[in-house]
């Protein structure tokens, strides 16, 4: 690996990370961890790499955008950085070359390998610089003794020696503070057995000191890494389903109800309608005879006779009219002294006018016709004019026909006996009065043949195929759950007794029916416990919460009190889902949920 920039996946482990750390050339490694990066889920992890980088004369840094990520680092005694150009810059600040490539870091220019560790430079000075002296000789037996001891404080001053903070270089710009030397082990031990020297009757007690030591550094470790533990609860949260208005139709050619079309069964029930009644006939035939009699003209003329055509008018004083059937010659009078006897002739007379009116009392008639003069002539009926008649005969004329058909037409369209007999055949239906509709009427006979008939009245009866439409609402709440169901999302349990479905008024169109409906439904999602608990393990507890959250409600708790991550050992992580309802569908096989609680 060359460069001094090393760039970590977030699944990429600590071994991974250490491997690629010590494969840079330079002594200087950045490493540019991701957000979530399984490295950053402990601050064991950075003190690890940390130490392994001191051995392989590596100086590192960390480069994160995450702070907890940053804050992890610092506590482990790692210079830290928000990005890469921060970390380039500190290089060019503290007079270093910055790399030549982003992905690649060259030995800083001018500067001199890592110093060794003290105890190497110790005996390298001592085998060239002095002769072995019998006291170098008991240092160097001292030294084979001591062996695990030394290596124990190199790494111990490499660390210090790295984990320097961050400065600033004499013209203010941030940079590596160079690490403060401080003296090897052997270079103490040979100071202590030097003559006069007071510190050779330390030596055992530092060897004492330092197992102490270590024996403690391992078990804070084993007791961090294997004590540790979390306890996670989390109660889904309820979603809400909504199922937008959809509209179900009643269809006759439906046999059974069907979600996915929209529409349920529906009957269209026929009957029969018969009305009739009598009708009375409103026209007449009317027969009259004119009446006839006698007149009796008088001639008071005595020089000439008077002769009247026959036609002749006569009339009485109320204007009764009479006309004269022959012609007839009234002779003139005789003079006998002063006394004047009148000629006189006989007439048949006939009414004009036909009819009762022509039937006149004794001398009524006493008009002469136009043009004779009413003092020679006189006229007068000896008799009563009689025989004038007027008879009236009923007759069905073509309105009473009219009449009588429109007539049951309305009754036909009023009559409900059909939503009767609909209802009283379907009595699980509703019947929509509305949707009824009537055919063309038909009369049992030909009205036609009743038109001119004399007769008082006439009797009609017609006959009419009526269709209503009657439907059984029930299965439109039935489709409404099946829908909503539905929408219920994949990974999801419908929660046991939320669908509440809403079924508006009918709406009738014709012979068509519909519902409106709406429905709302809650669902709970299913939970993995171990995708989870392989989410939040390493996290700090704060992240784990909030990585939790979309889920439902979160209790973490962490044991002991100070621990601030959740562990790294899925068995030290329990993870449980408590359910506050009851679903309609169990959770998948193999999950450990624990059994669902019923709501209050």
């Amino acid at each position: 690996m060359a460069g001094g920039i090393v760039y970590l996946d977030v699944d990429d482990e600590i071994t991974s990370a250490a491997t690629r750390i010590r494969s840079v050339e330079g002594r200087r490694v950045a490493l540019v961890l991701p957000y979530g990066s399984r490295v950053a889920t402990s601050r064991i992890n950075f003190r690890l790499l940390s130490r392994d980088a001191l051995i392989n004369e590596k100086q590192l840094a960390v480069v994160a955008g995450d702070s907890s990520t940053r804050a992890l680092a610092a506590s482990a005694g790692l210079p830290v950085f928000g990005s890469v150009g921060e970390y380039e810059a500190s290089l060019a600040g503290s007079g270093e070359d910055r790399p030549a490539e982003a992905t690649t870091v060259s030995p800083p220019a001018g500067e001199a390998p890592p110093p060794k560790p003290a105890r190497r430079r110790a005996k390298a000075s001592s085998a060239t610089s002095e002769p072995a002296t019998d006291a170098d000789k008991g240092a160097r037996r001292a030294d084979a003794a001591e062996g695990a001891a030394d290596r124990d404080e190199a790494v111990s001053e490499a660390t210090i020696a790295f984990e320097r903070p961050r400065t600033r270089s004499a013209d203010g710009e941030p940079g590596w503070a160079e690490p403060r030397p401080r003296p090897s082990a052997r270079a103490d031990h040979l100071a202590a057995t030097r003559p006069g020297s007071r510190r050779g009757s330390r030596l055992p007690l530092v060897i004492v000191l330092a197992a102490l030591a270590l024996v403690v550094l391992v078990g804070g470790v084993g007791a961090y890494v294997v004590l540790p533990s979390a306890t996670i609860v989390i109660t889904p949260r309820l979603e809400a389903i909504t199922l937008p208005a959809e509209t179900i139709a009643a269809d006759p050619g439906a046999t059974e109800p069907d979600a996915t079309s929209r529409v349920i069964p529906a009957e269209l029930v026929q009957n029969e309608v018969i009305v009739g009644d009598t009708f009375p006939a409103s026209g007449e035939r009317v027969e009259e005879t004119a009446a006839k009699g006698v007149v009796r003209f008088s001639n008071l003329d005595f020089l000439r006779t008077n002769t009247v055509e026959a036609g002749s008018i006569v009339s009485t004083n109320a204007g009764v009219r009479f006309r004269t059937a022959a012609t007839v010659t009234v002779p003139r009078a005789d003079l006998v002294g002063l006394t004047v006897f009148p000629g006189r002739v006989n007439v048949n007379v006939t009414a004009v006018e036909p009819g009762t009116a022509g039937n006149v009392e004794p001398n009524t008639i006493v008009v002469v016709p136009r043009g004779e003069d009413p003092q020679a002539l006189k006229v007068v009926n000896p008799d009563a004019i009689t025989g004038g008649t007027h008879e009236e005969f009923p007759v069905v004329a073509q309105e009473d026909v009219d009449a009588a058909i429109a007539a049951l037409s309305a009754r036909i369209a009023a009559d409900t006996s059909t939503v009767a007999a609909a209802q009283a055949a379907n009595p699980d239906r509703t019947v929509f009065e509305q949707t009824l509709t009537v055919g063309e009427p038909t009369p049992n006979v030909d009205p036609t043949t009743f038109v001119g008939q004399e007769i008082e009245s006439f009797e009609l009866q017609m006959t009419a195929q009526a269709t209503i439409l009657a439907v059984d609402p029930g299965p439109v709440a039935a489709i409404a759950e099946t829908l909503i169901r539905g929408l219920v999302k994949p990974g999801y349990d419908l929660v046991a007794g939320s669908i509440d479905v809403t079924v508006g008024s009918p709406v009738v169109t014709g012979q068509s029916v519909s519902f409106p409906v709406t429905a709302r439904a809650q669902q709970v999602a299913i939970l993995d416990v171990a995708e989870l608990r392989e989410r939040v393990m390493g996290k700090p507890l704060d992240t784990a919460r909030a990585l939790l959250a979309p889920f439902g409600e979160v209790e973490l708790t962490a044991w002991p009190d100070w621990v601030s991550s959740v562990p790294t050992l899925a068995d030290r992580v329990d993870v449980r889902i408590e359910r506050s309802v009851d679903v309609e569908t169990p959770a998948p096989t193999g999950s450990t949920s624990s059994p669902a609680a019923s709501s209050p």
